[in-house]
């Protein structure tokens, strides 16, 4: 029995029903015109996640080349300073205010490779942008009034704002994926925070294990919230006043595998209904209760002896195997 593996589809399955647990074991997934519905929308939702994910890592790509490029630019500009005869008050103004901001630049670049900024990379990156083209525009003003080496000057000049250029090109592409990604969020409704895993229902994505209780499973996504990997499983179907114990059980399955396979504990997991989003708080109890359904459900796969565990004539009528079952109510 100990090599024995629960996914966490199992899990939820048992929490609507042992009986309609078992019988999905011992039969053919009976597949009605209701799954396969909910099955092509988590095949669509799964499409849309990958391509949300990707376009929000190209744009934070795409984000680090308009971060360095306009930091670059603005050395440069710094650069031709030396060039400038020191006299000149106007022109004195001109070079500490460009130093001023160059040194901003390089403080809001520091920043949005820390932890400090990690959420807002493109925020930063249009701060550093801003800042890079003030110090490059004050520097090419100070120019004009008055040069020891013109020439050189100038390409350096020319060097720096084709630069800037560049990172505004890039800026725009970064703004466009970005647009893109936030409109499918919006319009799939997918939770905030950065995707950091998506169930591509293609057999290839990475499998959840819990070797401890030989538990496993794939959540549909997994978004990352301030540091916290958070699972979040999206249901078809009816929108309902508050989660499913099944569906809980199921959330608090995600949520054990996350923190034994990344080595993070997740505060809580997210169940996501059409529009509505609940919490799953994953505490000390939710985990109990979930770990003494498992060993529920081995015992149950030693002795075979199960039966419904309900007398509600309506999840019956929404089980999947109700006509398999020589316990349904209905």
């Amino acid at each position: 029995m100990g090599e024995e593996w629960i996914s966490a589809g199992d899990i939820e399955k048992y929490g609507y029903c042992p009986l309609s647990w078992w019988l999905s074991l011992e039969e053919e997934e009976v597949i009605n015109e209701s799954l396969e519905r909910g099955m092509e929308e988590h095949e669509k939702i799964g499409e849309v996640l990958k391509d949300v994910k990707n376009k929000e890592e190209e744009s934070t790509r795409v984000a680090n080349i308009v971060l360095w490029l306009a930091v670059a630019a603005t050395i440069l500009s710094m650069g031709s300073i030396t060039l400038l005869r020191p006299e000149g008050f106007l022109r004195q103004i001109f070079q500490v205010t460009s130093l001023i901001w160059l040194l901003a630049s390089t403080f809001f670049l520091y920043l949005s490779e820390t932890k400090l900024l990690k959420d807002s990379m493109l925020k930063a990156e249009r701060i550093v942008l801003t800042f890079a083209m003030i110090a490059t525009l004050l520097t090419f003003f100070a120019f004009t009034l008055g040069l020891t080496e013109p020439d050189i000057a100038r390409i350096i000049q020319l060097v720096s704002l084709s630069w800037l250029v560049g990172a505004c090109y890039w800026l725009k592409v970064s703004l466009t994926l970005e647009k893109d990604a936030e409109d499918k969020r919006s319009e799939f409704e997918v939770s905030e925070g950065n995707i950091d895993y998506v169930d591509e229902m293609d057999g290839e994505t990475k499998m959840l294990h819990s070797r401890k209780y030989r538990i496993r499973g794939r959540p549909d996504y997994i978004v990352e919230r301030e540091g916290k990997k958070i699972p979040v499983e999206v249901k078809t179907g009816r929108v309902p006043k508050g989660p499913f114990f099944s569906h809980v059980l199921q959330s608090a399955a995600y949520c054990l595998l996350i923190e034994e396979d990344f080595g993070i504990n997740p505060p809580y997991g997210i169940l996501k209904y059409g529009d509505k989003e609940f919490k799953v708080e994953y505490d000390g109890e939710l985990k109990k209760l979930l770990l003494e359904k498992v060993e529920e459900m081995k015992g149950f796969l030693e002795s075979g002896a199960v039966h419904r565990n309900h007398n509600r004539p309506g999840k019956c009528a929404n089980c999947s195997r109700r006509k398999l079952c020589k316990e349904s109510l209905v």
